[in-house]
């Protein structure tokens, strides 16, 4: 299941527009193609939420991030914390040009109100503020790619237990559901409660083929 991830940021959550019910948000890739990518259900948003975080501005762009979460930098766009940028480095943003490093010129600390943390599921940089930005590790995010849609399409319900079991502190997750932490115990009773579930329903789909096979 997707592991559990760092402080979220920023205080207002990427623009996002809604796709065959699904939720997407501008994203770039690797190679710094500006596109959408569906925000996954492991996304995290608690609106309430006081934190320290650090603006960072660029002459086109300002994103506000908690100080240990992530962003790729410089020409090899090596993931950074927040609080490990400095003033002339260079950050991605998609505009006026897809893809494009520009010098942040100042950085600020400021107090606001509000966690998010939209998590892609394909491996996408969510675009925030019109910068790029990254949910967690190189490594993590591309696992991720490929768990998160299986998980999601398998139990995500479950798979959410199993974060709150590695996970020291709630997880607020996008939906709005709360998921306090909990023991590895309690994520194997959910476990078997839910494959009994889904042997009960196996089996009565069965059942109920059976009999209408027998009625014709």
């Amino acid at each position: 299941a997707p592991t559990a991830r760092p402080p979220p940021s920023p205080p207002s959550p990427p623009a996002t527009r809604s796709s065959r019910r699904r939720r997407t948000a501008p994203s770039l890739s690797m190679p710094g193609t500006l596109g959408f990518d569906v925000v996954s259900s492991f996304s995290l948003a608690d609106p309430s939420a006081k934190a320290a975080f650090l603006s960072l501005t660029t002459a086109t762009a300002t994103v506000t991030l908690t100080p240990t979460h992530k962003l790729p930098a410089g020409p090899a766009k090596a993931l950074k914390q927040a609080s490990e940028v400095a003033v002339g480095e260079t950050v991605w943003i998609a505009s006026p040009a897809a893809g494009t490093l520009a010098p942040v010129l100042g950085i600020a600390s400021v107090e606001a109100e509000g966690l998010h943390s939209p998590l892609t599921k394909h491996g996408g940089w969510p675009v925030v503020d019109g910068v790029a930005t990254s949910y967690n590790s190189a490594a993590v995010v591309a696992r991720n790619k490929y768990l998160v849609p299986l998980v999601e399409a398998v139990c995500p319900s479950l798979a959410r237990l199993v974060v709150a079991a590695v996970s020291p502190k709630a997880m607020h997750y996008i939906d709005g559901e709360v998921v306090e932490p909990i023991s590895s115990l309690e994520v194997a009773a959910a476990v078997a409660v839910t494959l009994t579930a889904a042997g009960a329903g196996v089996l009565a789909r069965a059942q109920a083929r059976a009999f209408v096979s027998a009625s014709y």
